[in-house]
């Protein structure tokens, strides 16, 4: 495996720890805090809304775009994982 391929592998085990740890947050938040699972989707609303663009040093302009589209898909994936743990179950 190559430094390259290493690294790659690293980034991608920590954001699959990362979003273990959303969703075991998350679904913690919900057990004890069932009346304000509203309360919590609005505010990934005002999350997504701040959150909606990212500027990352050292990215060349030309590749701006892309970033920022990966950016909020990631972003969007995150969070709609996190709302399944504030699913109603009635």
């Amino acid at each position: 495996m190559t430094e390259d391929e290493l690294r790659v592998l690293r980034l991608q085990v920590r954001i699959v720890a990362l979003e273990a740890l959303v969703h075991a947050l998350c679904t913690g938040l919900a057990r004890t805090l069932p009346d304000a699972r509203q309360a919590i989707r609005d505010q990934f609303q005002v999350f997504r809304q701040k959150h909606s663009q990212i500027a990352l040093p050292g990215v060349a302009p030309e590749y701006s775009d892309l970033v920022s589209g990966e950016y909020q898909d990631a972003l969007d994936d995150v969070l709609k994982k996190a709302e399944q743990c504030f699913r109603s179950d009635d």
